[in-house]
């Protein structure tokens, strides 16, 4: 019979790790001396190697608890926890090409492939400006809160990519839209910004109008009334100026 430090020897643990698995149930407690030093005979030596190499494998003790139980088909356990980990490891491999392709390309990480490649082309051809930041978080907030309305506005944005004098007109509209931070609201170029914003926007209106019908449909109620907050967010960020450009152009 072994005391509990010789146990831990044997075994490759520590005494506290094996005091553990006595207040988990995961190892029985053994026979006491009149003393009151426990005292383990070889079942519990072989149960307590199993637990400790069952651990190494990534297994939870909770788990272990089951595999080890006169109830459970040892070779079906470890088929199960073969399989949960091949789900992990190929979960590994899809954030490892994730994170290799942010480190290739620079990608903001919030944001889908797809938008990513196209902000980096226009990064080419525009100079770097908090615009540009702005239509990132706009993206953003939108696939998380709208995502059919961003796949809508991912289109406008596939759409004008290889029309560079598109891309310079909006470029320039965006400018004048920041511009107007600090304008009044009553300030010409209010009415003549909202006035060339749509129609700039006028070939395009259709396939946005799609994507917010879409993102109303399935999401039922909630979908739209994240919508609403979202728009709430997005309008109460900008100046006064900046919002009656947004109004001029709500029908």
């Amino acid at each position: 019979m072994l005391r509990i430090g010789e146990l831990a020897a044997l075994a490759g643990v520590t005494t506290r790790t094996i005091r553990h698995y006595h207040q988990v149930a995961l190892l029985a407690e053994p026979p006491r001396t009149a003393a009151g030093y426990r005292l383990y005979g070889m079942a519990d030596v072989v149960r307590l190697i199993r637990i400790r190499r069952l651990t190494a494998l990534g297994m939870s003790l909770p788990d272990i608890g089951r595999v080890l139980s006169p109830r459970q088909d040892l070779r079906e356990a470890l088929a199960d926890l073969d399989a949960d980990l091949a789900r992990e490891e190929e979960a590994v491999r899809r954030q490892r090409a994730m994170l290799a392709e942010l480190m290739h390309t620079g990608r903001d990480p919030a944001l889908t492939p797809e938008m990513g490649h196209i902000f980096a082309e226009l990064e080419q051809i525009f100079p770097s400006h908090p615009l540009l930041e702005r239509e990132r978080e706009t993206i953003t907030l939108l696939e998380a809160a709208a995502p059919e309305a961003a796949r809508a506005l991912t289109g406008v944005y596939r759409m004008s990519m290889g029309d560079e004098r598109l891309q310079r007109r909006m470029w320039d509209i965006g400018l004048r839209f920041e511009a107007l931070q600090d304008a009044s609201p009553d300030d010409p170029e209010v009415a003549a910004l909202a006035a060339e914003l749509a129609d700039a926007l006028r070939p395009f209106m259709d396939a946005v109008s799609a994507g917010d019908r879409a993102a109303a449909g399935p999401g039922g109620p909630a979908g739209a009334v994240a919508g609403e907050t979202l728009s709430a967010m997005m309008v109460g960020s900008l100046s006064p100026a900046q919002r009656r450009v947004v109004e001029l152009l709500t029908p």
